[in-house]
C-alpha cells in the first residue's frame, strides 16, 4: 500500500478525496490531510516519506509550487500531484515542469481521479521494483567487492552481522575452515611496541617476523591434530588466531586444549623469533555465533599486560592467583562510564573501588598501578569521545589525558588524581543534563547537547518531543530551575568559549557553528553571558 496526504485549504475537497476514492481497492492508503503548505510540511515530517501528495496549487502560507519545491529539496515524498482549475495552468505547467507527475482539475471529476491515481500507482509500483533491483544489485556487488578471506574473518571477529546459513560456500570458496560449534579466540601481540619494534616497522622487516610467527602457529597446530585453527591479521603485530575442535569435545576440555596450544605458541615465539609477544585468551563458547564475544575477550586480557606484565599468556578467566582475581574486566570500565553519564553519584564509589581492586591485584607494584591507571583513564576518555562527544564540546579534559601517572610517588597520589578526573567529569554530566530522572527532560537536553550546532527553538523540541510548547517551558523550569531557552544559550555560550580559547576562529565562523544566522546576535548573546565581547574574550585567555 502507498501512504497518500492531500493538501487543500477547502475542507468540502479534502473530506471528497477522502470519502469519495476507494483507496485501499486502489492500492494506496490515506494517512491524512493538510489545510495549508506549513501543515503539510509538518505532517510530511511527522510521517517520514509519504508515497503521493495531491495538493492544490493556491493554498495558504507556502502555495503548491514552493510545497513542491519544498518536497523535492528535502526528499519528502515519492510523488505529488497537483490539483488546479483551468485559469491556473501556467502555473500548473510550471509544476510539470519542476517534477509534478501529474495534475488533476477542478472541479472534481470521479473518474478522471481514479486514470491519474491508476496512472500514479503503476509508476510508484515500477519506481519501487526498480529500487528493490538496485538493492539486490548493490548487495551482490558489496558482497562480491568485500568477501576476501581476511575480511570475512575481521568482519565476524568484530561482530559483523554474518551469514551462517551461507557458511558452506564461504568455506569452499574462501578456503575458510570454520565450524557452527565451539569456538575460542586468542590475540597474539607481537613485540613490546619499544623502539626495536618501531625501528623493524621502518625497516620493513616486520612482515617478516609477522610470517614467521604465522609458521610457528601453524607448527605447534601439527602438535594438536584435535584443533582446527584460522588466523588473520587485525592490525600491525596483532594476529587473530581462532581456534575450534575437530569432532565433539567437553568445553572444558576444549578450553583446557586451547591454553596448551597458547602457551607452546609464545615459547616458540620466544625461541625461534626471539621476539617478545604477550598473547590475550578470550572465554570459549559453545556456538559460533559467540565468536565475537570471544574476541572482546582476547582484547580485554591483552589489555591486563599494563597491569600483570607482558610476554605472557594472559587469560582474565584463569589467569589469576589468589590476590590476582580482584582485577576489574572490561565490563566495568562500561559500567563506570555509563554510571557517570547517567549523573549517578555511586560512580566515586565505583571508581574507589575499581583502583582499590587494581592497586589489589598488582601487589601494591607503583609502576603497574601508574600503567592501569593511565589505561583506565585513556578507556574511559576513548569510550566517551566515541558515545558522548558532546562532552569535549563543554569542557576540556585534557589535562588528565594528558598526565603522565608514572611521575606520581605514592598509590594515594595516583588515586586522588583519578578520583578527580571521575569527579569533574560527573559534575560536567550533571551541569548539563539535569533531571536525569525525568525522561522528557533527560530527552530534551540530550537533543540539545546532540545538535549543538543547529539552531534550537522552542517549537523544535516541542516538535521533537511530540509535547506543547507551553507544557514543555512550565516542566522544564519545574525540573530545572531556569529557562530551557536560557539552558540552549549556556550551552551554545559553553562551546564558543572552548572554541574561541582553543581556535583561530573569527566571531562570524563561531557564530556558524553554532547555528546562529547573524553574528551581531551571536555576539550580544555572548557579551550577556560573559560580560565580554567574543574578541575581548579571546584577547583575555591570550593574555593570561
Amino acid at each position: 500500500m502507498f501512504a497518500v496526504m492531500v493538501v487543500d485549504d477547502d475542507p468540502k475537497i479534502r473530506e471528497w478525496f477522502e470519502v469519495e476514492i476507494e483507496w485501499g481497492k486502489m492500492g494506496f492508503d490515506f494517512i491524512c490531510s493538510a489545510k495549508d503548505g506549513i501543515d503539510a510540511l509538518n505532517k510530511l515530517n511527522q510521517h517520514n516519506k509519504l508515497d503521493l501528495v495531491i495538493s492544490d496549487i493556491d493554498i495558504p502560507k507556502m502555495n503548491g509550487i514552493e510545497l513542491l519545491n519544498s518536497i523535492k529539496e528535502y526528499n519528502l515524498s515519492s510523488m505529488i500531484v497537483l490539483l488546479s482549475d483551468e485559469n491556473n495552468m501556467a502555473h500548473v505547467k510550471q509544476g510539470l515542469l519542476l517534477g509534478a507527475f501529474d495534475y488533476i482539475l477542478k472541479p472534481l471529476d470521479k473518474d478522471k481521479v481514479i486514470d491519474v491515481l491508476k496512472k500514479a500507482h503503476d509508476s510508484l509500483m515500477d519506481k519501487k521494483m526498480e529500487e528493490e533491483r538496485n538493492k539486490n544489485l548493490k548487495k551482490k556487488l558489496e558482497l562480491n567487492l568485500s568477501l576476501s578471506r581476511d575480511k570475512i574473518l575481521q568482519d565476524l571477529l568484530r561482530g559483523k552481522e554474518f551469514p551462517f546459513q551461507e557458511l558452506d560456500y564461504i568455506q569452499n570458496e574462501y578456503n575458510i575452515s570454520l565450524q557452527k560449534g565451539m569456538v575460542q579466540v586468542g590475540i597474539i601481540e607481537i613485540g613490546n611496541f619499544d623502539a626495536d619494534s618501531r625501528e623493524l616497522i621502518k625497516s620493513g622487516r616486520f612482515d617478516s617476523l609477522v610470517e614467521e610467527v604465522g609458521k610457528i602457529i601453524s607448527n605447534t597446530l601439527s602438535e594438536f591434530p584435535e584443533l582446527n585453527c584460522n588466523m588473520v591479521e587485525m592490525d600491525i603485530g596483532l594476529i587473530s588466531v581462532i581456534l575450534q575442535p575437530v569432532g565433539q569435545k567437553e568445553l572444558q576440555d576444549f578450553e583446557d586444549m586451547t591454553a596448551d596450544f597458547f602457551e607452546k605458541v609464545l615459547k616458540g615465539i620466544k625461541q625461534d623469533a626471539n621476539m617478545r609477544a604477550t598473547i590475550g585468551i578470550g572465554g570459549a563458547y559453545s556456538s559460533l555465533r559467540d565468536i565475537s564475544q570471544s574476541y572482546m575477550g582476547a582484547k580485554a586480557a591483552l589489555r591486563h599486560k599494563f597491569i600483570l606484565g607482558g610476554n605472557r599468556v594472559i587469560h582474565i578467566k584463569t589467569d589469576y592467583n589468589e590476590k590476582q582475581n580482584l582485577l576489574y574486566p572490561a565490563e566495568r570500565e562500561k559500567m563506570l562510564v555509563e554510571s557517570i553519564m547517567s549523573g549517578d553519584d555511586n560512580a566515586l564509589k565505583l571508581a574507589e573501588n575499581m583502583f582499590d581492586d587494581i592497586a589489589i591485584g598488582t601487589g601494591d607494584n607503583l609502576k603497574r598501578i601508574a600503567f592501569a591507571a593511565n589505561q583506565l583513564v585513556f578507556n574511559i576518555s576513548n569510550f566517551i569521545d566515541m558515545q558522548y562527544d558532546f562532552i569535549n564540546k563543554l569542557y576540556d579534559f585534557r589535562k588528565f589525558n594528558n598526565m603522565d601517572f608514572s611521575k606520581f610517588s605514592s598509590k594515594d597520589e595516583i588515586k586522588e588524581f583519578f578520583l578527580s578526573f571521575v569527579t569533574e567529569l560527573l559534575n560536567v554530566v550533571k551541569e548539563y543534563k539535569p533531571a536525569q530522572n525525568n525522561t522528557l527532560i533527560k530527552k530534551a537536553c540530550e537533543y540539545v547537547l546532540n545538535h549543538i550546532d543547529q539552531e534550537i527553538t522552542l517549537m523544535t523540541i516541542a516538535d521533537y518531543l511530540n509535547i506543547s510548547k507551553n507544557y514543555f517551558c512550565s516542566l522544564f523550569k519545574q525540573e530545572t530551575g531556569y529557562n530551557f531557552l536560557e539552558y540552549v544559550t549556556k550551552v551554545k555560550m559553553e562551546w564558543a568559549k572552548k572554541l574561541l580559547r582553543e581556535g583561530n576562529y573569527k566571531t562570524y565562523e563561531v557564530s556558524e557553528m553554532l547555528g546562529y544566522r547573524e553574528a551581531s546576535y551571536f555576539s550580544r548573546l555572548f557579551r550577556k553571558y560573559t560580560k565580554l565581547s567574543p574578541a575581548e574574550y579571546k584577547k583575555n585567555f591570550e593574555n593570561q
